[in-house]
Parts: structure tokens; C-alpha cells; sequence
């Protein structure tokens, strides 16, 4: 929450995903500039989300911060 509030200080977009499947679902529409990653999830570990997400072609060059 509080890089939520600081992000939106700052005005960027910031989206927000409380599990894998949410963030996967948010990335099929929208590209962000830089995505945060937590390592502790819940469902599948941060590595195959990370696979998941760079086998969209849109995402490949898209900064991810673990």
C-alpha cells in the first residue's frame, strides 16, 4: 500500500494484483512500464510467473523488480 500511495504521488497508473492469476489477467490488457514481483505468492512461485508473463510478446522488454 504505501508504493501504491507513493506511485500515485508521483501520478503514475499503478495496477494492482493480489495473486498470480490477477496479474496474468491484468497483463493481457495492459503493458506496463515496470512490474514489482513479490516472491512470496501463494499459487505458483515467482519463476513460473515470471515465465508466464515474458511468453507474452509484449511484455519481453518490460523491467521486472523482484
Amino acid at each position: 500500500m504505501i508504493l501504491e500511495c507513493g506511485f500515485k504521488k508521483q501520478e503514475y497508473e499503478v495496477f494492482i494484483a493480489r495473486d498470480e492469476s490477477e496479474a496474468i489477467e491484468i497483463l493481457k490488457t495492459k503493458i506496463p512500464d515496470i512490474i514489482l514481483l513479490d516472491i512470496m505468492m501463494s499459487k505458483v512461485d515467482w519463476y513460473q510467473t515470471l515465465k508466464i508473463m515474458k511468453e507474452n510478446k509484449n511484455l519481453t522488454e518490460v523491467k521486472v523488480v523482484f
